[in-house]
């Protein structure tokens, strides 16, 4: 589990392709193999360290449901470390399970507007909390499937928020309490 406050930004400097593509995350936090960690609001593995970082290893699946296969080497990237238990939850919980992309329509001072699948806005609450790339947030307003955030100065200088550009696609976790609530037996 992540609370969503975001630790660090590191940068991918390798991405290895292949059926399990293999992702170098330069960071200066400290991790061991097999941590979890969350990167973009992703939750993958450290599978391995160096002096400069660690690796995590992603499959097809990630790739498909995340904003994974638009990572570039040099793209900025939030990281967080798992909750330790006993610890502050400064944000909300987030599981690191992104459910969908969406996609940023608009930008008006400090609102960003957020379009979603239309299925899914059964999961925006007034005043609700959202996971947007890893980023604990809360949800200004709402009309149909799209919403907004706002961000405060100091989010878009420490997350990677603030490189979004109109277009940008994200990661979105809802969040679990709302999807809890919601969920019907299928």
């Amino acid at each position: 589990m992540f609370t969503g406050i975001i630790e660090e930004k590191g940068r991918i400097s390798k991405i290895l392709k292949g059926k399990v593509q293999k992702i170098h995350i330069q960071s200066e936090l400290e991790n061991k193999k097999g941590d979890s960690i969350a990167i973009q609001g992703t939750c993958l593995t450290v599978t391995e360290l160096d002096k400069k970082g660690f690796f995590v290893e992603a499959m097809v699946q990630t790739k498909g449901i995340t904003t994974l296969s638009d990572w570039r080497v040099g793209d900025y990237v939030n990281l967080e470390r798992a909750l330790k238990i006993g610890g502050r939850i400064g944000g909300h919980i987030l599981l690191g399970h992104v459910d969908e992309i969406g996609k940023l329509i608009r930008i008006k001072g400090n609102e960003y507007f957020f379009q979603v699948n239309t299925k899914s806005s059964k999961y925006l609450i007034p005043k609700g909390s959202i996971g947007i790339n890893g980023v604990s947030l809360t949800i200004s307003t709402i009309s149909k499937n799209i919403f907004t955030v706002c961000l405060i100065p100091f989010t878009l200088n420490n997350t990677t928020l603030g490189n979004l550009k109109i277009g940008s696609f994200v990661n979105i976790e809802y969040d679990y309490l709302v999807k809890i609530i919601t969920y019907k037996t299928p």
